[in-house]
This record gives structure tokens, C-alpha cells and sequence, in this order.
């Protein structure tokens, strides 16, 4: 693979008090460098493919810019299966629930500003796995990311790759006229699940498809980061995988639908249902019409659930509650009983796919 140079960044020191106590953190950048395979480098496209890619990265890296995590992503420009458009190769990481969840209370506490996160945090208790029983299945993006709050850094680390179907007819400019696919759309929805939003944010794909005939396989038994926030009614968490049942994103236990799940088994159950003919495409749809998707902003459901599953973001400046700071400050004084519960439990790989409608 041909890459860019990884960006070195020089960190500057700053504080935030909570209740009462000093927190030093550094200022941070999310840095997604790309890895061009000859597959682009070679193609007479290249700059068109490659302009597409470091769009949709400079998007994300713009939105999540406040976390000190850098990756490198390995992308390819080969014939998929047919009906797929986007695939995205990673690794997925164990932890305890109650590790998950402290490093993601450390998280809310260090950025008040992420008002998402706080509130998500908040309700943890009315959502799936509420009593720890089972553990987190977690991408390596987003467990480097909450290792700077107490998680155990990975052990192992594999650079996620991502492959543009070239079978298929895609604009890798916009505006994207009606009779093609939009590649940066569909490129974002992919670095949404590098960072563990999306399909990697269930494991319900990996338990319908592997835990009936290998009950042992690594994500049995296991919670994704967004399955935590499954609901099908208020205060009723939902987790399934029948083609018929209510699902939804909500971050306040079930109070507000934010967006329907995918139900459809030939999607990914983490990815959102597709609206109705003739609707705007959101980013992360589990299936994906010709034509241009939605703009990619603060307003977007994704950017929401990305904030709730610890990914900060400067463009949110909404005060939080009276009393959050107090809720949330605890955690800061008990970081280092946090840290002796950094408990780990391997990795497993997962392919994840963007499909055509069908």
C-alpha cells in the first residue's frame, strides 16, 4: 500500500475543574490518515477517487475533531459481490461492561460540552446490559479513543480498510446525478464505522450469522457500543433480530426515537432503515439508492449517535443541565480504581457492507 505521512501533532497542555477537582487533558485532533492501494493509484481515476476519500475524511476528521486518535485506513478500489457497494474490514475488542461504561463516563465528564453523552450516560440504566452481566464488543477506533478515559489500550492493532465496489457506477464528485451511486456519502458511512458507530455498533449480525452453530464464536454473548441504546418503547430496550420487531436509536431510554434500526437481515442491524420512496438518504441507511445522500452535519442522527458513544465534538456548544457537571465529576475522583478495571478480552475481525437496494 501507498500512504500519506502521518501527521505529528504537538499537544499543548490544559485543565478543567469538576467538581473540584483538577483535570489535566491535552488538546486534541482526530487524524485519519489514508492509505491509497495500487488499486487507486494506478486507476485513471485516481484523483477523482482519492478527491472523494480525503473529502469524506476531512469531514469526519472536521466533526470529531477534539479526540487525540489517529488511525491510518487502507483503501481499495476492486470488484465486490454484487449488490454491495462499500465494504469496510476491522478488528472488534472485549471489554466489561463496567469498564466500557466508566471510561465512557470519564469521557462526558472531560467534555461537558457533549451534551449527547452526558445524557446517554445518564440512562445507561434503563438500556440493554444494564447489569454488566455481558461484555462490550468494541471497534479499534473506538477503544483507542476511550483508552485516553481509563479503557485498556488495544494490544493489537490492524489498520481498518475500506473497498469501493468498482462494479459499481459511482460519482466521486458532487452533485451526484440520479443514475449514480455517491461515493463520498457512501465513503463517510464507512469512517462512521471505522469510529464504531453504524453496523459495527451491533452485534446482532455476528449472533444471527455465527452463535447458533458456534456458540463460542468471539461476539456471543456480547453488546455492541449503540446496542446499548436499542429501544422499541420508552424505558423498553429492545434486542432482536426479527424482521417485524420496533427498534430504534434513543439516547434518553427510549423517550425520543431519533432514527429507526434496520430490521432486514441482509443489512447491517447497527446501520439505520431506509426511509420511504422518494426521502432524503440518510448516511448511514443500511441500503443505499443512486443519487446524492444527505449532507453530513451536526444535525445529522449519525453525528448524534458518534457524540453518544464518546466522540467529541467542538461544534456542539449547548450548555449542559444544571447538576450535570456535579453527576458526572464522581468519576474523575475515582479514575484510578477505574483503571484497575481496564479488563480485556481479545479481538475478533468483521467485514461490514454498504448494500444497493434490492
Amino acid at each position: 500500500m501507498f500512504g500519506l505521512p502521518v501527521v505529528r501533532i504537538a499537544w499543548a497542555a490544559g485543565s478543567l475543574l469538576l467538581a473540584g477537582v483538577a483535570f489535566t487533558f491535552p488538546i486534541k485532533a482526530l487524524n485519519i490518515t489514508p492509505d491509497f492501494g495500487s488499486s487507486i493509484t494506478s486507476n485513471a481515476n485516481a484523483a477523482q477517487i482519492e478527491g472523494a476519500i480525503n473529502s469524506a475524511i476531512g469531514t469526519v476528521d472536521g466533526l470529531y475533531s477534539p479526540n487525540n486518535v489517529s488511525i491510518t485506513v487502507d483503501f481499495s478500489y476492486t470488484p465486490g459481490a454484487p449488490g454491495n457497494l462499500l465494504t469496510t474490514h476491522e478488528e472488534f475488542y472485549g471489554y466489561t461492561y463496567r469498564a466500557y461504561t466508566n471510561a465512557l463516563k470519564a469521557d462526558s465528564a472531560a467534555n461537558p460540552l457533549n451534551t449527547n453523552l452526558a445524557t446517554a450516560v445518564a440512562n445507561l440504566s434503563n438500556g440493554n446490559d444494564s447489569d454488566g452481566a455481558s461484555r462490550m464488543a468494541i471497534a479499534y477506533a473506538q477503544a483507542l479513543l476511550l483508552a485516553n478515559y481509563g479503557l485498556a489500550t488495544p494490544a493489537f492493532v490492524i489498520n481498518a480498510s475500506i473497498n469501493i465496489n468498482s462494479d459499481q457506477p459511482f460519482d466521486f464528485t458532487r452533485p451526484v446525478p440520479s443514475n449514480q451511486y455517491d461515493a463520498i456519502g457512501g465513503l463517510e458511512h464507512e469512517l462512521d464505522e471505522v469510529l464504531g458507530g453504524g453496523g459495527p455498533g451491533s452485534t446482532l449480525n455476528e449472533i444471527l450469522n455465527n452463535c447458533t452453530t458456534n456458540p463460542t464464536n468471539f461476539f456471543c454473548g456480547s453488546f455492541g457500543p449503540t446496542d446499548l441504546y436499542r429501544y422499541s418503547a420508552p424505558g423498553i430496550p429492545t434486542f432482536t433480530t426479527s424482521g417485524t420487531a420496533a427498534s430504534y436509536l434513543s439516547i434518553d431510554g427510549g423517550l425520543t426515537n431519533v432514527v429507526d434500526f434496520n430490521q432486514n437481515s441482509r443489512g447491517d442491524y447497527g446501520d439505520f432503515a431506509p426511509p420511504g420512496a422518494g426521502a432524503a438518504q440518510l448516511i448511514q441507511n443500511a441500503f443505499n439508492r443512486t443519487g446524492q445522500d444527505e449532507a453530513y452535519t451536526i444535525n445529522s442522527p449519525e453525528f448524534l449517535m458518534e457524540e453518544a458513544v464518546g466522540w467529541d465534538s467542538t461544534a456542539q456548544v449547548a450548555a449542559p443541565e444544571p447538576g450535570t457537571l456535579v453527576l458526572f465529576g464522581t468519576s474523575l475522583l475515582s479514575l484510578a480504581a477505574l483503571r484497575r478495571w481496564r479488563n480485556f478480552f481479545g479481538f475478533a475481525a468483521v467485514m461490514r457492507i454498504l448494500y444497493a437496494p434490492f
